[in-house]
């Protein structure tokens, strides 16, 4: 796959999820977790809101790099390090169910994540 193309769907993945969470973190919060007690306060929806920021910045990043990099090493070096700061926003999802501060992991993040993952990994070694 193209460095370019990788960037822009990863970029384009992550800019899509970090407005959603921005926009109405309530209802993102309650597709996760369900109606559970505080699930409505402020800050659960500023947490929400600060995690979707961080997806915000990787997305936009991303997108930029891919219109304005044309170096081959640099695009694989950004894609390298989006797999990576992926991969420590997957372990921490993961980790908050071993430390048992969740019941369940949400399927979207599991499903999603690693797909971003590979498709730049494999973009960027191949």
């Amino acid at each position: 796959m193209e460095h370019t193309m990788a960037m822009q769907i990863v970029g384009g993945v992550a800019l899509l999820i970090g407005l959603r969470m921005n926009i109405d973190p309530v209802k993102f919060n309650k597709e996760i977790f369900g109606d559970v007690e505080g699930i409505e306060s402020g800050e659960s929806s500023a947490m929400r809101m600060a995690i979707g920021g961080g997806l915000l910045a990787l997305g936009i990043v991303n997108i930029y790099c891919s219109f304005n990099v044309d170096d081959i090493a640099a695009t694989e070096a950004i894609l390298t390090g989006t797999a990576i700061g992926l991969s420590a926003f997957f372990l921490t999802i993961v980790g908050a169910k071993l430390r048992g501060y969740t019941d369940s992991i949400p399927t979207v993040p599991m499903v999603v994540l690693p797909t971003m993952i590979v498709i730049c990994l494999y973009s960027a070694l191949m």
